[in-house]
């Protein structure tokens, strides 16, 4: 086919029957992609339209507070600018599981993208007396909280976990490898990995001689509030960057001080006495952020509601086990062997145990599993509980005759 276009019409011979049967064949696959829904067209418009569904913003009490598992969207105090997530315009290095945050300057209606669902943040260990814990469900200022985009923009259901698989938003400091796209200030966005302190953020008044009185005061919903990320102390700040994507020419957000230079009160503090010091400025309205609740009063199904059932995929387990001689009691033996005292096993160490003894249980499972057998207290698929584990692993053993 490489010498067609030499042909003209003086010419008396050519190809033009094979040209004639290479049109129908593109054709005939055309006709089959788009039939089968694999157009390139057709996953636009499925992304597209999950990520502009329109959503209701609920809360799971009738008072004017901010409470976890609320469905909110994260609105810029000055320009109105809502806080927005593409999970198209993902992250492609490998081991990066995240996604892009923008601030969209025109929303008419609450939407995938643009809600967030308030989720509290799991520490690692037991809480410090520098970090009282909260046993009410309300957000208080100077408490350590996640924002889950709604799942919805992921084609997924919604519950008060954030999803099957939430994305979370985090931050990353400045470096050769993270970085904002176009103000090259503190990256932002959203990310899978929801365990990480990356993902932890406080709430805050924007008057920094108010926030040692705020401290545990509960979050009114409309009130103006400072988002500061806990591992960098920089607040979310919106960038006048204009940041082109799939919805439009929308703002580019990031994590800095929008401070302004100098100091503040000095000829106060002079005449006092004081010389060199200063007193804490606090941040320019392009930090300044409020949370937008709704009306309706409802609570969002539990994370278990809508994960896969444990039970199959334990009992596809034991039968895969079962057939390797020795491999349920080794997988005993390393569960005892590496849980915690608290016994709680990791749940990285627990894939690398499955793996050890032979098992090829696919990701679903796994994740079903963790799930299923999360520790109280702990973040679902961060650890699982050994005892009632291996109690449920007997249990199905001794029923599948492989005891």
């Amino acid at each position: 086919m490489r010498d067609v276009g030499r042909y003209n019409a003086s010419v008396l011979i050519g190809n033009w029957a094979e040209d004639r049967e290479l049109q129908r064949t593109i054709l005939k696959s055309l006709l089959a992609q788009k039939g089968t829904g694999s157009l390139k067209l057709d996953a636009y418009r499925s992304r597209v339209g999950a990520c502009l569904t329109e959503v209701e913003l609920t809360k799971v009490a009738d008072d004017p507070f901010l409470h976890f598992g609320d469905v909110v969207q994260l609105v810029h105090v000055d320009t109105g600018c809502v806080l927005a997530g593409d999970p198209g315009d993902a992250d492609l290095r490998p081991g990066e599981q995240a996604c892009a945050a923008t601030a969209a300057p025109d929303v008419r209606a609450p939407c995938c993208r643009n809600s967030l669902i308030l989720l509290p943040y799991f520490p690692p260990k037991t809480a410090t007396a520098l970090e009282p814990p909260y046993m009410d469900n309300a957000v208080h200022y100077g408490q350590k909280v996640r924002l889950a985009l709604h799942p919805g923009a992921s084609g997924d259901p919604a519950d008060s976990g954030g999803g099957p698989q939430p994305k979370v938003l985090f931050s990353k400091p400045v470096s050769t490898t993270h970085a904002a796209k176009y103000s090259r200030s503190q990256l932002v966005g959203f990310t899978a990995r929801t365990d990480s302190f990356d993902c932890a953020w406080q709430v805050v008044t924007p008057d920094p001689a108010h926030r040692a009185a705020s401290e545990g005061v509960e979050v009114a919903v409309g009130a103006p509030v400072l988002l500061l990320h806990c591992a960098t102390q920089k607040p979310l700040c919106l960038e006048a960057a204009r940041y082109p994507n799939d919805y439009g020419i929308e703002l580019e957000v990031s994590a800095r001080s929008a401070q302004v230079a100098g100091l503040k009160l000095a000829m106060e503090q002079m005449f006092s006495g004081v010389e060199k010091g200063f007193l804490p400025k606090g941040e320019l309205s392009d930090n300044w952020w409020t949370f937008v609740g709704g009306s309706k009063v409802e609570e969002l199904p539990a994370p278990g509601a809508t994960a896969p059932a444990a039970a199959p995929f334990l009992e596809g387990l034991v039968s895969e086990l079962a057939a390797r001689p020795g491999a349920l009691p080794l997988l005993e033996r390393k569960l005892v062997t590496l849980e915690t005292g608290a016994a709680l096993l990791p749940a990285a160490e627990f894939k690398l145990v499955l793996r050890q003894v032979g098992s090829q249980l696919p990701e679903d499972g796994v994740a079903a599993l963790l799930a299923k057998y999360a520790p109280a207290g702990r973040a679902p698929g961060t650890a699982i509980d050994s005892v009632a584990f291996r109690n449920d692993l007997r249990a199905a053993a001794t029923a599948a005759g492989a005891r």
